[in-house]
C-alpha cells in the first residue's frame, strides 16, 4: 500500500462517489475501483459498500481506515516539508548588512554559533554605515539588515519586517576632568555652549543629536566627525568637548579617562533585525529564529 493509495481513499471518502473521485484524481472509474479493491484485499476487510449505486456507503472498517489514513498523510506532509527545508538549507546563502556593532552586542558570537550549527549555509556579512545599509535593503541587495530603530524607521513599514533584538541607552561621553562630569544627568541646556564631536551623518546618532538640539532651541557646535569611536574619544580626551554614543558601543573603548552620563530624560534605542516582507529564504528564517530567541532573552533580562 502506498501514500497514493491513502490519498485516493481519502478523496473517495470525501466525495462519496466513485465517478466524482475518479475525475478529481484524474483517473478512470475502473482504475480507482481496482485500486480500492486491491487495498481491501491487502487489508482483508471491506472499506466501502457499492450495493446502492446512487450512494456509496463507508463501512465501519472504512471509517477506521480513513482516520488513520488522514493521520498518516498529515505526518507524511510534515515529513516532506521538513526534508524540503533541509534540502533548501544545504544550498542556502545569506547576505547580511549590519551597522558596526556586532561585537559590542554579542551578535558575532551568536552568528558564529549559527555557522557552527549550519555549516552548509554560506554567510556574507558586511559592516555598513546607516545610509548605505538602508539603500541596500531598499534595493534588495541584502537578505537581512541589523540596525537601530532610529534608522529603520525611515523604511516603509508595510514592506519590511522589524524584530527587536536589543536595547541601549544614548549616553553623553566626556572626559573625567570635564566640569559636567560631576553631574549624574545632563540637560540639553548644560550642553548649549559645549563643543561636540560626533559620528558621521548617516550614523543615526548624528541625526538624533541634531534633533535634540533643535528641540532645545539651539544649534550644536559640532567641531569634528568620524566613523571611529576611538578617534572621537581621542579628540575629547583632556578637553571640554563631549561626544554622544550608545553605552554598549562605547564600552569596549572606555578607559578611566572618560565617564558616561545620561540625558536628563534618558534616551533609549532598539537594535533591530530588518528584512523584506515575504522574501526571506529558509536559511534566512533559521537565522532570524536564532537572533529572535537571543534578543527576547536580552530584552526580558533588561526589563
Amino acid at each position: 500500500m502506498t501514500i497514493d493509495d491513502l490519498k485516493d481513499f481519502v478523496t473517495l471518502y470525501q466525495t462519496r462517489n466513485v465517478s466524482d473521485a475518479a475525475v478529481e484524481l484524474m483517473m478512470t472509474q475502473s482504475a480507482l475501483s481496482k485500486r480500492i479493491q486491491a487495498m481491501e484485499n491487502e487489508l482483508a476487510t471491506k472499506l466501502i459498500s457499492t450495493k446502492n449505486k446512487r450512494h456509496l456507503v463507508i463501512t465501519e472498517s472504512g471509517e477506521v481506515f480513513f482516520r488513520y489514513a488522514k493521520t498518516i498523510l498529515t505526518q507524511y506532509g510534515l515529513l516532506t516539508n521538513e526534508l524540503a527545508e533541509y534540502r533548501e538549507l544545504k544550498k542556502g546563502t545569506l547576505h547580511i548588512g549590519s551597522v558596526p556593532v556586532m561585537s559590542q552586542y554579542g551578535l558575532m558570537e551568536k552568528t558564529s554559533q549559527f555557522m557552527a550549527d549550519y555549516p552548509q549555509i554560506n554567510i556574507r556579512l558586511e559592516e555598513l554605515e546607516g545610509e548605505e545599509l538602508l539603500e541596500m535593503l531598499q534595493t534588495k541587495q541584502l537578505d537581512l539588515g541589523i540596525l537601530r530603530n532610529m534608522q529603520s524607521q525611515l523604511l516603509n513599514k508595510s514592506q519590511f519586517q522589524f524584530i527587536d533584538i536589543d536595547q541601549d541607552e544614548l549616553k553623553i561621553i566626556l572626559p573625567i576632568t570635564h566640569p559636567l562630569a560631576k553631574q549624574k544627568r545632563i540637560s540639553m541646556n548644560n550642553l548649549r555652549d559645549i563643543e561636540v564631536v560626533s559620528l558621521n551623518p548617516g550614523s543615526g546618532i548624528y541625526e538624533q543629536v541634531g534633533n535634540l538640539y533643535q528641540q532645545a532651541g539651539f544649534t550644536p557646535n559640532i567641531r569634528f566627525t568620524s566613523t571611529h569611536i576611538e578617534t572621537l574619544l581621542g579628540i575629547i580626551a583632556k578637553s571640554e568637548r563631549v561626544t554622544f554614543l550608545f553605552e554598549k558601543s562605547a564600552e569596549p573603548f572606555m578607559t578611566d579617562q572618560f565617564v558616561s552620563r545620561s540625558f536628563e530624560t534618558p534616551i533609549y534605542n532598539k537594535l533591530q533585525l530588518v528584512y523584506p516582507q515575504g522574501e526571506l529564504t529558509q536559511a534566512g528564517r533559521r537565522f532570524v529564529g536564532y537572533m529572535e530567541v537571543s534578543g527576547t532573552k536580552r530584552l526580558k533580562h533588561k526589563n
